[in-house]
């Protein structure tokens, strides 16, 4: 018998250990800066992404994406960037600027709050980001000034907090305004693609080559 979706994920919650949120440094320091921001079940799903991704030569500051009022825009910013102040991602002894990788309610922080700070943020990357959870689709992309890779399963239908329809008219309104936004939709594929019990090993590899090419790319000299 398959179970749902729903009843599976908060199990999976339950059975988590309390491993989230955290610094995780890459094996030279110095790397990068990446603020890694979670999705609304808190960071214990995303720990080995944070460490996946530290072990490529990032520091990564994995942060609880309830901790950002995404629909205070301004309040938002102000705590992410007393985030990356606090961990010395905008000193002189790092790049100038970080990059963002939110997922779900943290694609939805990414999207409203991150992609307008072009003097911290270097780039965003979205997962299936909850734009359910954020009212001002039409000032999310007024504000963005830096460039964006959204990731989203076309039959993602969690909640309906994170469907591709909205994501879509993001997507082609920024483009219409000449901003840097790249939508890569997986057919047949729904919320978490790439997490935990719910991971599809082709479509993980798929966005993770992606994610860090983007990364690559945000971060060029």
């Amino acid at each position: 018998m398959k179970l749902p979706f729903w009843f599976v994920f908060f199990i999976c919650l339950f059975l988590l250990s309390c491993a989230g949120s955290g610094h995780y440094s890459p094996p030279s320091e110095g790397g990068p800066c990446v603020l890694m921001i979670s999705g609304k079940s808190g960071p214990s799903l995303y720990v080995e992404h944070a460490r996946r991704l530290a072990a490529s030569g990032y520091t990564i500051l994995l942060y609880d994406g309830n901790d950002f009022p995404v629909n205070q825009v301004q309040l938002c910013q102000a705590k992410i960037r007393a985030v990356l102040q606090d961990a010395g991602c905008l000193s002189a002894l790092k790049p100038d600027r970080a990059a963002v990788i939110g997922y779900s309610l943290g694609g939805a922080v990414a999207l409203s709050c991150t992609a307008a700070m072009e003097e911290e943020i270097v780039g965003v990357i979205a997962y299936y980001p909850a734009t359910a959870l954020f009212d001002d689709h039409e000032g999310c992309v007024e504000r963005m000034r830096v460039p964006v890779l959204i990731l989203q399963g076309e039959d993602d239908h969690f909640f309906n907090c994170c469907t591709v329809e909205p994501i879509r008219d993001i997507s082609d309104a920024a483009a219409e305004r000449g901003k840097q936004v790249q939508l890569i939709v997986y057919p047949g594929v729904g919320h978490g693609f790439n997490l935990g019990p719910f991971k599809n090993k082709s479509l993980d590899e798929d966005s993770w080559r992606r994610t860090l090419q983007a990364l690559e790319i945000y971060f060029a000299p």
